[in-house]
């Protein structure tokens, strides 16, 4: 019984050499599988021509019912070769140990990528990994493919596995913990699964204090009452204590307090890092926990010996904020999973041994994750994420493979899922998030109050205005994914102008005819930039696996300025174009001291550019008169708002962050006098791409945050 497909209750045969090429694409899912390898992985040392893997993929095509024209598990890819497009997932035949810092092997093409960017010290082992390219309507298809002994058995260590594309599409039963007002996060499931430690606002948004729910029908325990936030709270493993982090504008310091109930101390004074995220190892003599110097910096990961109040660095944070993020202990306690965030929303999910060494990545996401944790038996990783249109859980493999959905129904967004170490559960907060476009009127010299203008009930941000001021492209997930839509100047006449169906995009720029729009979309994997016009679907315009992001364009409309690190860091780029908007012309570097945002200055001869790490805005001579002159610093602006400025005929105008938590000022400032001028100012702007202004600067659009509040719940029968 071999060189089966089984499909719903249908059992089909195929030639060997039909499941050869199954079997080629199933190790690179959601990866491109050019005619070459076919050739080299299923004919090796056998001349063919490309009619037989045009055949093959026929006979494969007919035994899956699938369509070249509309396919849902073989796609074409013209000129190149084909890819797997439905998920995957290995299954192994006999159990897998569990992961230790001794083992892990991985097939040929299924290694897990080392990210080789110094961001941790000493070595480690690659952990395998595959990235499955998952999309929402394929996840109530079902594909098993059995690849039995004797047929290209693909081997992890000495486990013989099956590929098969699989579907988890009934959700978990989740029980309501809380559904008190505003937001209650951060929930902690105790070692034992019986309590839940969380943190809550009270409903008035002031301040965060510490709770407990011993038990899903009962009251929660204060544990904190202060004027400053506590949050991420960690158990020890005896379920007796809950380590916290309690933070003001200075920084933080680390507290102990009794579970349920009792005087806290101190055991840390970590001022002036701010940290979150704090987890507690599982020999209970050390904290890990996300730390950054400046209020938005990058976090990076660092280790607190409990005894010796000396943090230890884990991992330098990346370039750009918001870095790494959500740690979590293997149960064997010699691994951290965490969230590796860059400056244009990429998101991996990563490994790194306790002791500090390379970085491994065991997923690549689109788009928001928001926490993780391990699984009770060490195999997997379980996160939250937004994931082609499916917020859920995933579960990853320590071990490799490609991320699986995990349904929990239609709450909200999931965030910051924690399993109890007995295995008897998981919690997690779930998340209402809304945001709107609103417009800001200036008149006499003042600034009205922001009023909405583009609003719905979930995600629009990123607002671009055209040159003429008649279209308003941005960025809104209000048809299930992040999509470009265009509105007219009053937010109406809304379409959207892309369909890609789950890939995180972002940046909208307008030509300056007004015409097109350059954006960024992760299709692939990496970013590429791509442009797109009324009434044609986007095209490609960059196609690097380097990423290239925050696009803008020259004044005459030649040329494309991006960011990419294609090199190895952050540096600006341009590219020409002919004129159907095709690249033209070799790609030329601007930037040899970093860049990731870059705009031209309206006469052309200097380029504005934001630079990792560097707080302001710096002006670098264009033109070949100015070469001689160096480049300056003309403006504040923090590089997690690398993309909250804009450049118009009478200056830049930009967001200078104040001291209250997320208040800022727009400021306009001119370039040549490097003078600001207060335009308006704002309780609460989101650090995303937020800021847009019309011609003139009588008219600015800004992203506000309409509503957010989260409630968690447990799921009582996870594993």
């Amino acid at each position: 019984m071999v060189n089966q497909l089984s499909r719903e209750d249908v059992v089909r045969r195929v030639e060997p050499k039909v499941m050869e090429v199954l079997v080629c694409m199933a190790r690179r899912p959601g990866r491109t599988v050019t005619k070459d390898q076919f050739m080299e992985e299923v004919w090796a040392g056998t001349i063919v021509t490309d009619d037989v893997l045009a055949r093959c993929i026929s006979e494969l095509r007919k035994a899956l019912g699938d369509s070249a024209q509309r396919p849902e598990y073989v796609e074409t890819i013209r000129k190149r070769g084909y890819r797997l497009i439905a998920p995957v997932e290995s299954v192994e035949r006999e159990p897998v140990r569990a992961f230790s810092s001794g083992e892990g092997a991985a097939s040929e093409e299924g290694g897990a990528e080392i990210i080789r960017d110094d961001t941790a010290k000493g070595t480690a082992k690659p952990v395998a990994g595959l990235r499955a390219a998952v999309r929402r309507r394929r996840l109530r298809r079902r594909l098993r493919v059995a690849v039995l002994a004797g047929v290209a058995v693909l081997i992890v260590g000495t486990v013989a596995v099956q590929q098969y594309i699989v579907a988890r599409t009934q959700p978990l039963a989740t029980v309501p913990v809380t559904s008190y007002p505003g937001e209650e996060t951060d929930p902690a499931l105790s070692p034992d699964g019986r309590s839940i430690a969380f943190t809550w606002d009270a409903g008035d948004g002031i301040n965060f204090d510490l709770y407990v729910q011993p038990a899903v029908d009962e009251a929660p325990l204060q544990l904190t009452r202060t004027d400053a936030d506590e949050f991420s709270p960690a158990w020890s493993q005896d379920g007796a204590q809950l380590a916290f982090a309690r933070c003001s504008g200075g920084g933080c310091s680390i507290f102990v307090v009794p579970a349920f109930g009792g005087r806290e101390r101190r055991i840390a004074d970590l001022r002036p890092l701010h940290v979150r995220d704090l987890v507690w190892s599982p020999d209970g003599r050390t904290l890990a926990l996300s730390a950054r110097r400046e209020p938005r910096g990058a976090f990076g990961l660092i280790l607190l010996p409990l005894g010796t109040r000396e943090p230890l660095r884990l991992t330098d944070s990346p370039a750009s904020p918001p870095g790494d993020l959500d740690p979590a202990w293997s149960p064997d306690g010699q691994y951290l999973a965490f969230v590796r965030t860059t400056v244009d929303g990429r998101q991996d999910v990563c490994l790194v041994p306790r002791e500090g060494g390379e970085v491994q990545r065991l997923a690549r996401e689109q788009q928001g994750v928001t926490g993780l944790d391990w699984t009770a038996d060490g195999r997997s990783v379980v996160y939250a994420a937004n994931r082609q249109g499916a917020s859920g859980l995933w579960r990853v493999r320590a071990s490799g493979g490609p991320p699986v959905w995990v349904a929990v129904g239609d709450g909200g967004e999931v965030y910051q899922p924690s399993v109890a170490r007995n295995g008897r559960g998981i919690t997690f907060a779930q998340r209402r998030h809304e945001t709107n476009i609103s417009e800001i009127v200036r008149a006499g010299g003042r600034a009205g109050t922001p009023q909405r203008l583009i609003e719905s009930t979930r995600w629009d941000s990123h607002p671009a205005v055209s040159p003429d001021g008649e279209r308003i492209a941005f960025v809104s997930n209000r048809s299930g994914n992040l999509e470009i839509w265009t509105a007219d100047p009053d937010g109406n006449d809304l379409q959207r102008r892309t369909s890609f169906g789950g890939p995180r995009v972002s940046t909208p720029r307008w030509s300056p005819d007004g015409t097109h729009i350059v954006f960024t979309a992760r299709v692939n994997g990496h970013a590429d930039l791509y442009i797109v016009e009324p009434g044609s679907p986007p095209r490609r315009f960059t196609d690097h696996s380097g990423d290239e992001v925050a696009p803008s364009w020259s004044r005459d409309g030649k040329f494309i300025y991006f960011a990419s690190r294609r090199n190895g860091d952050w540096q600006i780029w341009r590219q020409g174009m002919d004129e159907n908007l095709e690249p033209v012309g070799d790609l030329v570097p601007v930037t040899r001291y970093g860049g990731i945002a870059a705009e031209e200055t309206p006469d052309g001869r200097y380029l504005i550019v934001v630079r990792p790490e560097r707080r302001n805005l710096w002006r670098i001579p264009l033109d070949e008169e100015l070469a001689e002159q160096r480049s300056v610093a003309i403006a504040p602006l923090n590089p997690s708002d690398w993309a909250n400025w804009t450049i118009r005929q009478e200056g830049i105008y930009l967001v200078h962050r104040r001291a209250e938590e997320g208040a800022a000022d727009i400021l306009l400032v001119d370039p040549d006098t490097r003078v600001p001028e207060l335009v308006a100012r704002l309780d609460a702007l989101p650090e995303h791409p937020s800021l847009a202004v019309f011609p003139g600067g009588r008219r600015l659009l800004v992203t506000q945050v309409e509503r957010s509040d989260s409630d968690i719940v447990l799921v009582q029968d996870f594993h």
